[in-house]
């Protein structure tokens, strides 16, 4: 997990650790992107369009896909947005986050209690897994 982020960071800025403008060697080594080559050889992840600027590390749907490899990515998108709802039912992202003096020690609490619901969350699809994906 890295953040939080302010709500107007992009999923694919975050997904690289820095903008397109910057210069590759400026991104965050801890981000996603950098983090994709432990997965081995030839292996991407599966995403929406928000990360269609990434083809070499990201699958997205496109019209050019045969229907069910398209059933396929649907069902693994599927299988993470389980993830998010399990998240959500603990409410830490539907409202304002009021805890703290300024905004780095909101940020920085807000952080502390979803790492937390995440580790619960974690521990939750260990004792009761989500569907498989085949």
């Amino acid at each position: 997990m890295r953040g939080p982020f302010p709500a107007s960071v992009h999923d694919i800025t975050i997904f690289r650790g820095g903008k397109s403008d910057q210069d590759i060697g400026e991104w965050d080594r801890d981000a996603l992107y950098f983090k994709m080559e432990e997965l081995g050889e030839g292996k991407k992840g599966v995403g929406d369009s928000g990360y269609a600027g990434e083809p070499s590390k990201i699958v997205c749907t496109n019209s050019f896909h045969r229907s069910d490899f398209k059933e396929f990515l649907a069902r693994v998108k599927n299988r993470e947005e389980t993830l998010h709802t399990r998240l959500k039912s603990f409410k830490i992202l539907e409202n304002r986050f009021r805890h703290g003096r300024d905004t780095e020690e909101k940020m920085a609490l807000h952080g502390a209690c979803v790492e937390g619901i995440a580790v619960m969350v974690q521990y939750d699809y260990e004792k009761r897994p989500p569907f498989q994906v085949r």
